[in-house]
């Protein structure tokens, strides 16, 4: 092979350097795998794997798409294009290092070689167009974090000394091969474009050879010191989301759970109440689920949850990125306490989110802070540790059976209206399938009877056929799930299923979304099988069988619903219905 353009290794430092440098790294090594034993430790291997199982291509599918592919973290442009430029900029270079050792310490002694050749010519281009793009990225991330850094990313010493340890890494590798070129002068230099103009510079300054060969054999350990201890650092700083991240998002999206989606921990009607409810929610970190242990390690503190929570927007303590980053920290540090006792977490921080899913659908990585915003719920609900407001709406949900503490007569008010439009009630009908759920805002909310009103004329100008509850009709206990009191939810939710199913019921209508979304996603757990649509869906269908016209020359403002948007992807089907109106639409709209 000679003559041949081949990788040079240790040719400028003294015999044995290739035996030192494993010495040396031994303890950086040991740090590392320390480290990372510790972290897998705290994984269920066993669920991973279990999971992996289950559906080895979508598990694959899912970690290129969201943490390769980046998907998400795409949303926001510059930062999701720094990212990728770091992110496979680190690729690579590893890449790169790998096929080193294996052709410096696996193929050598063998007597052949990889980095040889053309191979080597296109490995070296590679490496100095990624190793360019990796410090782009790494720079403009510092520029971000410490100059131009937006409100939502939190300034922590620790994120800036790890991007600074990167770039310094990779500017002390241009610099090695610069020397290198500079001294060696290869045929094949320009093939590393970078080292080969640092090199021309070097030229021009007439650098004393040996002196330089000096520098190059000082930085040479420097840089090595440097990149094994960025190595060590890896299972105990941020850096590891490589891992967790890529670990979470896999599981997360073979869990199937949709989003905004409150998982139903236990069937009260199968309990022996007798013996109380079963444990529920995270009291302690030991509470944790194996995919909940995955979504808090992999929380990177980007922050891009905090920047669309209405909560912290009104001034609320909540910020869904100190519930993530408070729960990994009391994971991480092996906290048993209570964690309501030893104050990591508030009543008023707790309760203070609108549950409307959009920190869920911000998160690049697939965390869901609501769903352990509503677990935290669980554990305070079930020792009564709920807000005054909570306990009222309880309260009123027990007493009343609607959460405003109200009485049936103003349902039965807006029953009768609603007769004298045209509407039938329930029990007039001899077989009734589909039925208008009105709701508890609908029938108490002054604003929302007429919202009632106006779709129960359009339904039977369309001729469809549908009645309505009588004043039976009570809340369907989706205030009660989203406090974390579980038990009362189920007791409203059975009574409900029992009423439907006791008038023949096989479609519910529904203008709430909270309501859609209890009918069509949370009560088939607790073994309901209706159909259900929402008002918007049904006059969209309508429309498109030219049963509704649209409205005209009409000025109109539109607010999506985060649940019928973010978490049913209802967003087009309400602008096709107002097409014809002059539409105002404020920043925040769709998901």
């Amino acid at each position: 092979m000679d003559g041949l353009p081949a990788r040079e290794n240790f040719v400028l430092m003294p015999a044995g350097t290739e035996i030192l440098i494993y010495v040396v790294l031994t303890p950086f090594a040991l740090v590392f795998l320390y480290g990372l034993y510790i972290r897998l430790r705290g994984y269920d291997l066993g669920y991973l794997w279990r999971v992996f199982k289950m559906n080895p291509s979508g598990f694959v599918k899912s970690m290129i798409e969201f943490a390769w592919a980046q998907r998400r973290i795409l949303r926001d442009v510059r930062a999701g294009l720094m990212h990728l430029l770091i992110s496979y900029g680190t690729l690579v270079l590893f890449i790169g290092t790998t096929l080193v050792f294996i052709d410096q310490d696996i193929l050598k002694p063998l007597r052949t070689r990889l980095l040889v050749g053309d191979f080597y010519l296109v490995f070296e281009i590679l490496l100095d167009a990624f190793g360019v793009l990796f410090l782009a990225g790494l720079a403009y991330a510092l520029v971000r974090r410490g100059y131009t850094r937006p409100s939502r990313l939190s300034y922590r010493r620790e994120y800036s000394a790890l991007l600074s340890l990167l770039f310094f890494i990779g500017v002390t590798g241009f610099i090695l091969e610069g020397i290198r070129i500079y001294l060696r002068n290869p045929a094949w230099g320009l093939y590393s474009p970078v080292g080969a103009l640092l090199a021309v510079f070097m030229n021009s300054l007439s650098l004393d050879a040996e002196a330089a060969a000096l520098a190059y054999r000082g930085l040479w350990w420097v840089h090595a010191v440097v990149s094994f201890s960025g190595v060590a650092a890896l299972p105990y700083t941020n850096l590891l989301h490589i891992l967790a991240a890529s670990l979470n998002v896999a599981v997360n999206k073979q869990h199937a759970r949709t989003p905004g989606l409150i998982e139903t921990p236990f069937i009260l009607s199968k309990l022996d109440l007798e013996s109380g409810l079963p444990p529920v929610g995270i009291e302690s970190v030991s509470d944790l689920k194996p995919r909940q242990i995955l979504q808090v390690d992999a929380c990177t503190d980007c922050g891009r949850c905090d920047e669309v929570c209405p909560a912290l927007m009104a001034g609320t303590p909540l910020s869904p990125r100190m519930i993530v980053q408070k729960l990994r920290g009391a994971w991480w540090n092996g906290v048993a306490d209570n964690l309501f006792e030893n104050n990591t977490f508030t009543l008023e921080e707790v309760y203070a989110c609108t549950t409307c899913g959009a920190c869920e659908y911000a998160c690049p990585v697939l965390i869901s802070p609501m769903e352990l915003i509503i677990e935290l719920r669980r554990a305070l609900a079930l020792r009564g540790n709920v807000t005054k407001k909570g306990v009222e709406t309880l309260s009123n949900l027990a007493r009343t059976r609607n959460p405003y503490g109200l009485g049936q007569a103003e349902r039965a008010r807006l029953l009768e209206e609603l007769v004298q439009l045209g509407a039938r009630r329930v029990e007039e009908v001899e077989s009734v399938e589909m039925v208008y759920w009105i709701g508890c805002v609908g029938a108490y909310d002054p604003r929302a009877r007429e919202v009632v009103k106006q779709v129960v004329k359009l339904l039977i100008s369309a001729d469809v056929r549908f009645a309505v509850m009588s004043s039976e009709e009570v809340c369907n206990g989706d205030p009660a799930r989203r406090l974390g009191e579980e038990g009362r939810f189920q007791e409203l939710a059975e009574e409900v299923i029992s009423l439907l199913e006791s008038k023949g019921v096989k479609v519910i209508i529904t203008h709430c979304p909270h309501c859609f979304d209890i009918f069509s996603r949370q009560y088939s757990d607790l073994g309901a099988k209706f159909k259900v649509t929402s008002h918007i869906k049904l006059l969209h269908s309508l429309y498109k069988e030219g049963k509704v016209k649209l409205a005209q020359q009409a000025r109109l403002a539109i607010h999506d619903s985060c649940i019928f948007a973010r978490m049913h992807g209802v967003v087009s089907e309400p602008r096709e219905l107002l097409s014809g109106a002059e539409l105002r639409e404020p920043g925040r709209r769709g998901r």
